[in-house]
């Protein structure tokens, strides 16, 4: 059984999106950016849309041919799922991952982009709340304990 024709547009547009995610994301970084190419041309390539196993050999080298595997059993609810999961890797990239690069003076720059999710903490100043009791001084001691 190959890929289903249903999920074919779906999967077109989750690799479009990741590519453009990783063209932005890793902008200025050619080797990254290749790497990041390859996966995704071998991970797409693949009935199932699973990536290639870390360290296995289509990772290594960015000029490898790329062949599709060729599975007999390809679960249209597992592919759905997957192409969710590769949707939100490319929101994922576009909002949460910067690069940095160091200066000769040891300072780090970061590339932050229109798209990078900047958080202003307002959780973490905030001291959590204490439960409130009908019997707030229970817990107190008394001077002659």
């Amino acid at each position: 059984m190959s890929f289903p024709a249903s999920l074919k547009p779906a999967a077109r547009s989750a690799y479009r999106s990741m590519l453009r995610a990783s063209r932005i994301t890793f902008n200025g970084d050619p080797t990254r950016h290749v790497q990041m190419l390859s996966v995704l041309r071998q991970t797409f390539s693949s009935p199932s849309l699973t990536p290639p196993a870390p360290g296995s050999a289509e990772l290594r080298s960015p000029d490898a041919e790329f062949k599709p595997i060729i599975e007999e059993q390809v679960n249209e609810e597992e592919v759905q799922k997957r192409i969710e999961e590769w949707k939100e890797t490319a929101q994922f990239l576009r909002r949460n991952v910067v690069q940095g690069v160091q200066d000769e003076d040891g300072t780090w720059k970061l590339r932050v982009t229109d798209e990078t999710e900047l958080g202003d903490n307002a959780t973490i100043k905030e001291p959590p709340k204490l439960p409130s009791t009908p019997f707030p001084n229970r817990n107190k001691r008394r001077c002659t304990d």
